[in-house]
């Protein structure tokens, strides 16, 4: 962990994509394809290895995600249905992670639980100052 110039620790990036190329099917996605739409049961999270999401719920995009980011991993943590809705911006390169290999990285691949922890923290609070 490393210290900012104003002596707060702060999390070094963790590169999950080599992780998650490892852990299940890479799956590619063209400009426009949905990834998952809300309300869809969620079986499985995703690692974008490259290209451009947006998050949606309705018209709005709520959320762009990128290279080495996290998404659908909330229906992994409370086995309810897809919040938003998932969209390729770009085309996408993306790593699937089933339930059953989410658990095993939990338990298993240091320090995944605390990048989706880190990662969830980010996106609630950022939904705090677009409120």
């Amino acid at each position: 962990m490393s210290v900012s110039s104003s002596g707060k620790r702060k999390r070094a990036d963790i590169d999950m994509r080599t992780f998650a190329k490892n852990a299940g099917a890479t799956i590619k996605v063209p400009v426009g394809g949905i990834i998952f739409a809300k309300g869809e049961p969620g079986d499985c999270m995703y690692i974008v290895q490259s290209g451009a999401i947006d998050m949606m719920i309705g018209d709005k995009v709520i959320e762009s995600l990128g290279a080495n980011e996290a998404l659908g991993f909330m229906s992994m943590v409370d086995d309810n249905p897809r919040s938003s809705t998932a969209v390729a911006r770009e085309v996408c390169e993306l790593s699937l992670i089933d339930a059953r290999t989410f658990r095993f990285m939990v338990d298993e691949v240091p320090n995944f639980a605390s990048y989706i922890m880190g990662t969830m923290a980010r996106r609630i609070r950022g939904m705090g100052k677009n409120m």
